[in-house]
């Protein structure tokens, strides 16, 4: 018999689909809290930091920065535009989620993720049958990501300087959501946007890491595009 889907299942489901990614994002977030706890902070900063931020690579960047003696302006200019990316998320998953209440608004935007982002959209696409609960699978997914960041950096907080510098692990993150984009390439727009965006951050030079920012405009505006002449054909 058929399950049929229901806040329960759809959080649960959610929950599941984050253990794959625990490989990646344990590991990372441990390297984010030694870091920080090697960069001079205290264990309550370290631990604000990653509550408030809750983003790998805007923590990273603050984190060196702080090291490096960097005014608290230039700290949150570079973390703000580290993180622009989650402007375009948030549009995109704004179809699925704008008639929810404002606490779920919030909720959804605080722990908003790549890896949350990412496969929600998966899920959503291939199972557009449970629409109705997609919050609830994005509540068990961003929740669990959130629960197990926290617990990782309070465990690099701890070991501090005995994880060596040599564990250099921000590849795990662009490599892991690499591995959750491929399953939305059959789309045609979808190929021709990933291919468009990543020819654009590669040729496009910018001040500010902003080339990363320009590409994924451009690789939007090339699916929005593909995606329209497909329609209208």
């Amino acid at each position: 018999m058929r399950q049929v889907p229901n806040a329960r299942s759809e959080f649960t489901t959610g929950a599941r689909a984050f253990v794959p990614l625990s490989m990646s994002i344990i590991p990372f977030g441990v390297v984010c809290g030694a870091a920080a706890s090697t960069a001079g902070m205290t264990p309550l900063q370290a631990l604000a930091m990653s509550w408030v931020i809750f983003a790998g690579s805007a923590q990273i960047a603050a984190t060196q920065l702080f090291a490096g003696g960097a005014p608290l302006l230039v700290i949150l200019a570079t973390g703000a535009i580290v993180n622009l990316r989650f402007l375009m998320y948030g549009a995109s998953l704004a179809q699925h989620f704008r008639s929810l209440g404002r606490r779920w608004q919030v909720t959804i935007a605080y722990l908003l993720t790549d890896q949350a982002y990412a496969l929600t959209v998966v899920h959503s696409t291939q199972h557009p049958e449970r629409q109705d609960h997609l919050h609830w699978f994005y509540l068990g997914l961003a929740g669990a990501t959130w629960a197990s960041w926290q617990l990782a950096t309070i465990a690099g907080i701890l070991l501090g300087s005995l994880v060596p510098p040599s564990w250099s692990l921000d590849f795990i993150v662009p490599l892991t959501f690499i591995a959750m984009v491929v399953p939305l390439l059959g789309d045609r727009a979808m190929s021709l946007a990933a291919a468009a965006g990543g020819l654009a951050s590669v040729l496009l030079v910018l001040p500010l890491k902003l080339n990363l920012i320009g590409a994924a405009l451009i690789g939007v505006a090339v699916g929005l595009s593909a995606e329209k002449l497909r329609v209208e054909a």
